[in-house]
């Protein structure tokens, strides 16, 4: 950015001006005067509309940026409602979607399509724009579905029995499945919802930062599995293997939130492996 006194020497060498030609001394304050409006009415103007466009570019990319796992059409369809409606839609969509204790467990067109039905309507509410974006919405919801349950599969590393493992595997390449992200998901809402928990498995805690502590030991209904499992004991993966889903749901309680300070983890997989 050149300053008046730049831009009014750069004016003055393009037109050849002579402000010591005292015979144009009208003409060239005239001129001079000229300079100094472009300076403040375009110039700067121009330099400001630039640098608009220049940030603006800047914000689309680190959005973008932020978008690179999905395909080119998301990418472009959120970039573009960010760019016009300053809203970050995908974080809108992924907070509906983390309301869904069953999300992980999904992997119908029938559960995706249906979910992104509620979705939509539930968004629309506070942002009428989306108002014709429901495939859109649809197919950003399946793609973070496979992200986010590749994701955690490649971040935890469990090895239970091959048995056991190889249901997880089977799992994930039949059905893009992730089993262990719903099993880790449970766990995180389960801890952080004493509601779940049902009266004969809380016991009091020694400590005296929190009340209760889960008592892992119970014999039935662990991590209350009864809450939800009737509604997902048909799908292929899961029915006739409520154990092997207890077992998962052990594993993350004592490796991620309680610890195994009593090595309990080894006395529970030798008893119902048996």
């Amino acid at each position: 950015m050149l300053t008046l006194e730049e831009y009014v020497a750069k004016r003055k060498k393009e037109d050849g001006l002579n402000e010591f030609d005292m015979d144009s001394r009208l003409e060239n304050l005239r001129i001079c005067n000229n300079y100094v409006f472009e300076f403040f009415n375009q110039y700067l103007e121009s330099i400001d509309v630039d640098e608009r466009t220049v940030l603006n570019d800047e914000r689309l990319r680190k959005y973008k940026n932020q978008l690179n796992n999905f395909s080119p059409e998301i990418q472009d369809w959120l970039v573009n409602i960010y760019d016009e409606y300053e809203q970050h839609l995908n974080k809108s969509i992924i907070n509906f979607l983390k309301k869904d204790e069953l999300f992980f467990l999904y992997h119908t067109e029938y559960e995706f399509r249906s979910l992104s039905y509620d979705c939509y309507a539930d968004l629309i509410k506070r942002s009428p724009f989306i108002k014709g974006n429901a495939e859109n919405i649809f197919k950003f919801i399946k793609e973070y579905h496979l992200l986010e349950s590749q994701r955690i599969m490649d971040l935890s590393s469990v090895f239970i029995t091959e048995e056991v493992n190889n249901w997880v595997e089977k799992t994930w390449m039949k059905y893009k499945v992730s089993l262990v992200a719903f099993a880790f998901d449970w766990i995180i809402r389960f801890y952080d919802n004493e509601d779940l928990w049902p009266a004969k498995h809380k016991s009091k805690n020694k400590e005296d930062y929190i009340e209760y502590e889960y008592d892992i030991k119970q014999k039935s209904n662990l991590f209350n599995m009864n809450y939800f499992y009737r509604r997902v004991s048909s799908k292929p993966f899961l029915k006739g293997k409520k154990q092997y889903l207890e077992i998962l749901l052990m594993y993350f309680w004592v490796n991620e939130i309680s610890g195994d300070e009593e090595g309990y983890w080894d006395e529970y997989v030798t008893k119902v492996l048996k």
